[in-house]
């Protein structure tokens, strides 16, 4: 026979979501079941040519990669005791915060995601003072790996291997005086001027320190990312060691 999320109060580990800094746990807000996650869309546009066979597709991305929508994730939770007051709070803790919020749960709890949560909350109460609901945060594609926030330090050159099937955007912190040149795989960047360190973020393109700003310091024809599988980190100059914060992900 099925059992209520209610009755396995004390029987059972609970499983919980964290979500702005917060942790629903904080509410005595509790997960019934993993989120559904839906596999985010691609983002490739079909054209239809009149007399041919099948469409001629466009891939809304830089050439030999792919962009994807975001996607919603969904959860099912409950709460014991205090209704009136948890509805209001837990509202006002999901749906205060502006732009994108880091979304993690006990379920996979190796990953996170980039989410807001947009839409009005529904309660039901199902006995007494209890309560379930549907929680659904409006997610980037992303599911981040939590092992790739944390800085690899290279005191030397050295290899960096990506588990994942998907080329990532990393944040590489170089350390050194006066100037060098960074090489991660084919890319080379050449550093005219470093103050103890300077930071290449490569998802935003940018190069800053702790004085701000130091594009002007820099010259790459591109910025680098970390492709499936091995990638060799090198350089010359000045540089004395290079510090990756790789930021994996998977769909």
């Amino acid at each position: 026979m099925a059992i209520s999320p209610f009755e396995t109060r004390g029987r059972f580990g609970r499983n919980c979501l964290s979500f702005a800094g917060k942790n629903s746990k904080e509410f005595l807000l509790y997960l019934s079941g993993p989120g559904v996650y839906n596999a985010p869309e691609a983002d490739v546009q079909a054209t239809a040519v009149p007399g041919k066979n099948g469409d001629i597709l466009t891939e809304n991305a830089k050439a030999g990669q792919r962009r994807y929508h975001n996607v919603d994730i969904a959860y099912e939770a409950f709460f014991f005791d205090g209704l009136p007051a948890k509805t209001t709070a837990v509202k006002s803790w999901l749906l205060s915060p502006v732009g994108y919020q880091k979304l993690m749960d006990t379920y996979n709890p190796d990953f996170f995601r980039m989410a807001v949560c947009r839409e009005a909350l529904e309660f039901e109460v199902t006995r007494q003072k209890a309560a379930k609901m549907r929680l659904v945060f409006h997610c980037k594609p992303q599911r981040w790996s939590v092992e790739g926030q944390r800085p690899v330090r290279m005191e030397e050159a050295g290899v960096l291997r990506n588990p994942f099937h998907f080329p990532s955007q990393p944040v590489i912190r170089v350390f050194g005086e006066g100037g060098g040149k960074l090489y991660v795989g084919g890319n080379g960047i050449t550093i005219y001027s470093i103050d103890r360190y300077v930071d290449l973020n490569c998802e935003t393109h940018n190069a800053y320190n702790a004085g701000g700003f130091c594009n002007h310091t820099i010259l790459s024809d591109d910025f680098p990312e970390l492709p499936p599988g091995k990638t060799q980190v090198t350089w010359t100059g000045g540089i004395t060691a290079v510090e990756v914060t790789p930021r994996w992900w998977t769909l």
